[in-house]
């Protein structure tokens, strides 16, 4: 049976309807809302920046025409409503019509070739500009055209200083200028197609003439879009490039220099990985909201950009994992519902496959557990009154609403013990049962801590339901794919063969940490290696100080943290610890948290990606994080020993 989890890039659906049925509104509307509202989305230079499977491109194939126009012809479908309020939250639709025009150019064709040519940088970045503009004409009047807008009907509203310019281009008349960008198109990709580059003098007059349709464009208006109702749709054209970093460094400045002036009619977008940076720049930029991705003169990143990021940054860490829970599961449940295996069986949810009952320890196991506790007791001097109390202090934390099991009930009372003979260390000799220094409470890191021990020690599920399949996804689409994908083969195989779907703690346990680490081991990007050897060292650190018998550090750690000013002076000290981190950043290894405040001290964390830490057994709790330094990280990725 075709299992759409599997189909992680939704450009390879060609049907509109297929690709909106599976489109969830949540990302529109936590990362376009306040902006779209705000019109900033559509009046100045918009930079989308996202790692791999992030969903930069559903985003923008969204928002072009066909799409739009698909969304409102199902507008009344149960369906589609959750996302037709989204684009009219975000500015995209008003009441019953489009309010964009819009276009996707993938950068990845053939835009590189320009900085290959033997020309001055001015002519090859004049050269990319005009492509870039005759191919964008082109897509907004092939884009109404497949949504069944009739060309006689459409035409532009040029600037009203811009009677040369708009000649330039073709005239007013949508006929005219497809024409005249099919020249410039034409005339360009001879010179890329050719086996040698043409000399100066032999470049064709339609490459290099005058052409700047971004000037001229203010709206384009369709006249009578319904015979039967006289009317004028005034659009905003909307060009986004995507897969910007695939473009030369240089090439790509020149292009943000370009699309950022404000005298531009046409809205614009640029979607990029943040691989696309000097590392200096991408840990600068990810460091500090306010900093300026591209630092250019006469450019202010606040005034004249505006920059979404598709994964947390500084702020809002808590509420962008919430808001990625709503994606994912929203998204879920509409892969689901593709599959007739489940939908027949009204079963449109993977929370309802995924059971979250507790599976204790086996009777052999338990009793083991029970003999290391009163071992414990005896080895640490700990009075049976003392046990005692602690123990009650462990039966009056509830988790919610459920019992804690025995399992954890006894690993939360050896955590409480080691505590206990920590804070009485000095104390033993002069008292038989002393009190503690400082007050034991059993509360939820107890609880969590308990659980990760029980995980390494008798092998325990704790990677259990559809919230830990969010948070081990790194807040990206397509890793929550990946990981669902595995879990809902094994519920329509237990299907096929008559049985429940719902999959077990452990089968869901065990199916992540693998899927986890096929993912690891597939990794291909540069510096993966040394990527790999990084988070390594940082988990296995993470990983010993979550183990630890007091469980000092609560829930545990998944984070290496070194102070912020010794972040900042990494590109410039340690270059080429700098250069892995960048590429560990844009490939999901690791999430990058600046800014954190801890005992008085400002931390930049350095959190482990959601594949890493499955692979390793670490929490999926953030905020545990080990101190270090810049140096120490240095001797991790070059295999040294402390």
């Amino acid at each position: 049976m075709d299992n759409p989890f599997m189909k992680r890039a939704t450009e390879f659906l060609r049907d509109e309807e297929a690709f909106l049925a599976l489109v969830s509104p949540e990302p529109v509307r936590y990362f376009l809302h306040q902006p779209g509202a705000s019109g900033v989305l559509y009046d100045r230079l918009v930079l989308i920046q996202g790692t791999p499977g992030s969903g930069k491109t559903t985003l923008a194939r969204l928002f072009t025409y066909p799409a739009v126009a698909t969304l409102l012809r199902n507008s009344s479908m149960s369906t589609y409503q959750p996302l037709v309020h989204a684009l009219r939250e975000c500015g995209g639709l008003t009441d019953r019509n489009p309010s964009v025009v819009g276009c996707r150019l993938p950068l990845e064709t053939d835009y590189r070739d320009f900085w290959e040519f033997p020309y001055s940088d001015e002519l090859k970045m004049g050269l990319m500009m005009a492509l870039v503009q005759a191919r964008a004409v082109l897509g907004w009047f092939r884009n109404l055209m497949q949504a069944g807008v009739d060309l006689s009907r459409v035409s532009i509203v040029p600037r009203a200083d811009a009677d040369a310019a708009t000649a330039a281009i073709g005239g007013v008349i949508a006929s005219d200028i497809m024409e005249r960008a099919r020249s410039v198109e034409r005339s360009i990709y001879d010179i890329i197609g050719a086996l040698v580059a043409p000399e100066l003098s032999q470049l064709p007059i339609a490459a290099t003439s005058a052409y700047r349709p971004f000037d001229v464009i203010d709206h384009i208006h369709i006249v009578n879009v319904n015979p039967d109702t006289p009317s004028i749709l005034s659009l905003r054209p909307l060009v986004m490039l995507d897969d910007a970093h695939t473009l030369h460094p240089a090439q790509f400045r020149g292009l943000i220099r370009w699309l950022t002036r404000r005298e531009l009619r046409v809205a614009r977008w640029v979607l990029t990985r943040f691989d696309v940076f000097h590392p200096r720049e991408s840990l600068t930029t990810i460091s500090d909201e306010q900093a300026t991705a591209i630092e250019l003169p006469g450019i202010t990143a606040t005034r004249d950009t505006v920059d979404i990021r598709l994964q947390s940054g500084v702020t809002d860490r808590t509420e962008q994992r919430q808001a990625f829970r709503r994606m994912a599961k929203d998204m879920s449940g509409r892969y689901l519902r593709q599959m007739s295996l489940f939908s027949s069986r009204n079963l449109s949810q993977l929370t309802d496959l995924l059971s979250t009952e507790s599976e204790p320890l086996a009777p052999t196991k338990l009793h083991y557990l029970e003999a290391s506790i009163s071992n414990l007791q005896h080895q640490l001097h700990i009075t049976d009154s003392r046990c005692a109390t602690l123990l009650a202090t462990v039966d009056a934390y509830r988790f919610g609403k459920q019992q804690i099991p025995d399992d954890v009930r006894l690993a939360m009372l050896a955590i409480l013990l080691h505590r206990y003979a920590k804070r009485t260390a000095q104390r033993h000799m002069f008292e038989e049962d002393p009190d503690p220094a400082k007050p034991i409470e059993a509360d939820s890191t107890v609880y969590n801590a308990a659980r990760l021990h029980l995980l390494h020690q008798h092998d325990r599920p704790y990677y259990v339901g559809i919230d830990a399949v969010c948070d081990a996804s790194s807040e990206n689409a397509e890793q929550f794919l990946r990981l669902a994908a595995i879990l809902v083969a094994e519920a329509s195989t237990q299907l096929i063969r008559g049985r429940s779907p719902s999959l077990n703690a452990r089968t869901q346990n065990l199916l992540l940490r693998q899927r986890a680490g096929e993912i690891l081991d597939v990794w291909d990007f540069p510096q993966c290696k040394l990527v790999r050897h990084l988070v390594g060292g940082i988990a296995t650190q993470c990983l010993s100080t979550s183990l630890e018998p007091n469980a000092w550090l609560g829930s545990g750690a998944n984070a290496y943290g070194i102070r912020q000013l010794e972040f900042d002076e990494l590109p410039e000290k340690y270059p080429q610890l700098a250069q892995v981190l960048h590429y560990a950043i844009a490939y999901n290894a690791v999430t990058l948290i600046p800014h954190y405040q801890c005992k008085d001290q400002e931390w930049c964390l350095l959190e482990l990606g959601g594949m890493v830490i499955l692979h390793h057994g670490l929490t999926l709790f953030r905020g545990g994080f080990l101190e270090g330094t810049a140096k120490e990280l240095l001797r991790m990725l070059q295999g040294e020993t402390q």
